[in-house]
């Protein structure tokens, strides 16, 4: 074997992801539920969000009303059924608390109902530890939490991230173009502004609201950016629609904390599916999957 094959060989072994996940639908434990379109202008219920964790995948059962989670070879280790959900749902996204930085598991999980405007916190063991129904919030869509059990939900309707403390009382809204947000290791809040001007900004806020930097990034003829995560360094990762592109045609970049450019990837987006893209330490992953074809299809989940 050639030194050039020897080594474009051990370059893909580095490169290659240690381990895939891939779920298949169905009723039985250890797989995910969908619920079928009833009728042609209905779409099919399926997991809306998933939040990568180490080794382990957590995923939102939006048709089954619960939060399981899967080890590195897809296998089922818990499976957690949401408290106090009312008789009908849209389970659109969820978060992880964790007790520290070097926790395994979360302490906790939340869930945000957007056809009731329910949030719903629990612990592991299914028990709930509140319910709140924010009477100044319409649509609720997203959800981040930080180290201390701060929680920012995303209001569509309003255009604005409605911040709560940890035991559920709102503290604050912050102005919000629908544009994703994230919270970063220091529990600062990530977002992007739009300017017709000049373009888009990447906004930090400290977590009580005081805005900390604002970065030009320019780009006003993309449309539809969406922050998805932001690591130790302050790199984040930031979506786009193109101009030309169609709504599931995307770019994702990955920024410095600067605001430079370091990557650039295209990637389609699938139907049906809130949290699409997630992030661990060292990998984001795109979700692979069209629930129009479930049970049949799969889940899989691709290393961009």
């Amino acid at each position: 074997m050639s030194r050039i094959i020897v080594a474009v060989a051990a370059m893909m072994m580095i490169l290659a992801p240690a381990f895939s996940w891939e779920l298949s639908f169905g009723k039985e434990s250890g797989k995910v539920g969908i619920i079928a379109p009833v009728g042609a202008e209905d779409f099919p219920v399926g997991p809306a969000s998933y939040r990568a964790v180490g080794d382990n995948l957590w995923v939102l059962d939006s048709a089954a009303g619960k939060v399981l989670c899967f080890d590195s070879s897809s296998k089922l280790v818990k499976e957690i059924a949401i408290p106090s959900l009312p008789k009908a749902w849209v389970l659109d996204d969820f978060a992880l608390q964790f007790a520290d930085v070097n926790a395994a598991e979360p302490s906790a999980i939340i869930v945000v109902d957007l056809m009731e405007r329910l949030v719903i916190k629990f612990a592991l063991d299914g028990k709930e530890i509140f319910k709140i129904k924010p009477a100044n919030l319409i649509q609720l869509d997203e959800i981040e939490i930080d180290s201390t059990g701060q929680f920012y939900i995303g209001d569509y309707a309003n255009s604005v991230i409605a911040v709560f403390a940890a035991d559920g009382s709102q503290l604050r809204q912050i102005p919000w173009q629908s544009s994703g947000f994230t919270v970063d290791a220091d529990n600062n809040l990530h977002t992007i502004h739009y300017d017709d001007k000049v373009g888009h900004f990447h906004v930090k806020y400290s977590a009580n609201g005081t805005e900390l930097s604002r970065v030009q990034l320019g780009l006003p003829e993309m449309q539809n950016p969406r922050i998805w995560h932001v690591n130790a360094k302050g790199d984040y990762l930031l979506s786009f629609i193109p101009p030309a592109g169609e709504t599931n045609s995307q770019v994702l970049y990955t920024y410095s904390s600067a605001g430079e450019i370091l990557k650039r990837v295209n990637f389609s987006n699938p139907y049906y599916i809130k949290r699409y893209l997630f992030a661990g330490k060292d990998s984001a992953w795109l979700v692979d999957a069209d629930y129009s074809k479930a049970p049949a299809s799969r889940v899989k989940f691709k290393q961009l």
